[in-house]
This record gives C-alpha cells, structure tokens and sequence, in this order.
C-alpha cells in the first residue's frame, strides 16, 4: 500500500469541500422541491399540468438539479469514507449501491414534459409519451434502481453507526432514504417530499463532519 502525504492545506480544503459536497447535494434537492410553485408529488396529467402552467421557471430548477448532481459524487465519497472506517465491508456495498443515484440509468420525465410542450404535443399525448418512456422502453426497469441506491444509502448509515459520526447522523442516514419514496407513494405533497431531503442532507453533513482532516492514506 502507497502512502500519499497530502499537505495540510491542501487535505483541508478537500475535507471541507467533500463535507460542502454532502450538504449541498441534497439540500439543493430540497429547496427545488420546496420552492416548487405545484405539487411535485402529484402524477400522469395533473403533475403535467402543473409543470406547463410554470414552464418559465423550469430554466432554474433544472440549473438548481444540475448543482445537486454535480455535487452527488463526492457527497457519496464523503460518506462511504466515514462509513467504510467503521464496517468496511459494508460500507463499500453501500457505497457501491449508493452510486447508482449518480448513474443515467432513466429518463429525465421533467425534461421530457418541457420538450413535448414546447413542440406542441397537448397533455394527453405527453402523458402518453411520458407513460412510454418510464415503462415501455427495453431499459425501463431500470428505473427501479434508484430504490437500490436509496438501499445504498441506508447501508451506509448503519455502517456509519459504527464510524466516528455522531450517532444521530447515522441514524438520520438509516431513515431518511425511508421518507423519500414515502412522501411521493403518498403524494404528501411539497413540504414532506423536501423534509426528506432536508434530513438526508443532515445525515450526509453529519457523517462527513468525522472525515480526518490529516494526511490520507490511499
């Protein structure tokens, strides 16, 4: 095994930057959804219509989706770090579901609904097109697998139990994948779909605050 000495300034700002990671990722999640001008747990045409009545601010919610992505990464590097230091074996399952979040593996139904309103499709023909996209395509099912990153994650907090993290951020990380798909099965609305987040995002924050802030080892 190599041993990279990474220097004290450098090693900081990557710690604080990887912890930002783990807030922001979520957190932006969150605010979209809570900011959301229409019920975002809502389905087929009514959670169309919705969106087409505020198609002028989809310009901004797909940038603020785009933050979020962008900071996914190295939020699940953050954790998995933490989280591998305590069950190792486990820890590196979880990470390696959790990635799958990170992973192209649907389509963007949003960006599907924008298109088709802006080439002129009505929204029974939208709802037909996005119906056929999220369940006729040959990859289709493959957009279950977002259930197993969110599996990933919940490994990765009992993992955590066991790490230098605060006991109630594993904790919160073992919930929180729990209250994501509970808010959207039961179309509880804007608020409880963003409130999962808001705690996903304090589990992340949580965990990633135990990541050693000294020279690595890799």
């Amino acid at each position: 095994m190599t041993t990279v000495q990474t220097p004290p300034a450098t090693a900081g700002f990557t710690r604080y930057a990887m912890i930002t990671c783990a807030v922001v990722s979520p957190l932006t999640l969150a605010l979209s959804l809570l900011l959301a001008p229409f019920n975002v747990t809502a389905e087929g045409e009514p959670y169309i219509r919705g969106l087409i009545a505020n198609l002028d601010a989809y310009a901004l919610w797909s940038w603020i989706f785009v933050l979020s992505m962008a900071t996914l990464i190295p939020a699940i590097f953050a954790v998995s770090k933490v989280a591998r230091s305590g069950r190792p074996a486990l820890g590196l399952v979880g990470m390696i579901l959790a990635f799958i979040m990170a992973l192209p593996t649907s389509v963007n139904t949003d960006d599907v609904i924008y298109a088709a309103t802006k080439a002129g499709l009505d929204v029974p023909a939208t709802n037909r097109l996005v119906t056929e996209l999220s369940e006729g395509v040959p990859t289709a099912a493959l957009g279950f697998t977002f259930f197993l990153s969110l599996l990933g994650f919940v490994l990765l907090g009992i993992a955590a139990l066991s790490s230098a993290a605060p006991k109630w951020a594993a904790i919160a990380m073992i919930v929180a994948p729990f209250l994501i798909p509970i808010a959207w099965f039961g179309q509880l609305g804007n608020i409880a779909a963003g409130a999962a987040w808001i705690v996903f995002a304090a589990a992340a924050g949580g965990i990633a605050l135990a990541l050693p802030a000294g020279p690595q080892r890799t």
